[in-house]
Order: C-alpha cells, then sequence, then structure tokens
C-alpha cells in the first residue's frame, strides 16, 4: 500500500460494520459508514473502494436491514456521492 493511503482504515471499519448489520443495529452501521466516508477526505480516488467495503458489509445482512441500511445511506450521505456510487446502492431491482 502506497505511503498515505487510508486503504488499512477502510477495512479496520469493515468487521464493525458488517457486524452491526448483522445484529439489524442499522443506526450503528450509520454511524461507522460515516467514519469511513471521512477517512482520506472527499478524495474522489478513494470512493470506489470506500463503496464496495461498504456493499461487502452488507452480504451478510438479511434483505430487510440491506434495505433499511441502503435508504438511509442514501438520504443521509448522498451528497458526498458520485451519481455512480449512488448507483452502485440502488437496488438490485431498481438497475433492471
Amino acid at each position: 500500500m502506497p505511503e498515505g493511503d487510508p486503504g488499512h482504515q477502510f477495512q479496520m471499519l469493515l468487521k464493525p460494520i458488517e457486524n452491526a448489520l448483522r445484529s439489524q443495529n442499522v443506526e450503528a452501521a450509520l454511524r461507522f459508514a460515516g467514519h469511513l466516508l471521512e477517512v482520506g477526505g472527499d478524495a474522489a480516488e478513494f470512493e470506489d473502494r470506500k463503496v464496495h467495503v461498504l456493499l461487502r458489509a452488507m452480504e451478510g445482512a438479511t434483505d430487510s436491514v440491506k434495505t433499511e441500511f441502503r435508504t438511509r445511506l442514501l438520504e443521509r450521505f448522498s451528497q458526498r456521492l458520485t451519481e455512480r456510487s449512488r448507483a452502485r446502492f440502488s437496488s438490485p431491482l431498481d438497475r433492471l
């Protein structure tokens, strides 16, 4: 990892977000997601990696928790995300 790359911080936040979603604690997951989005500032170069971590964290959650998390995440943080990143969070049914 290059010097100054905050990638390790992204990985450190993966487990807490996963655990919060698995225990259906969406509010805690949103707090951790907020911290993740703050790491490295608003640098667009890290946005894809941050979104990847969030999508990975959602993998073990129930469908209802994923939907609630996705909806609330976009309500709270959409102004920080590009259109492409917001589209990655859209429901798979919306993308058909």
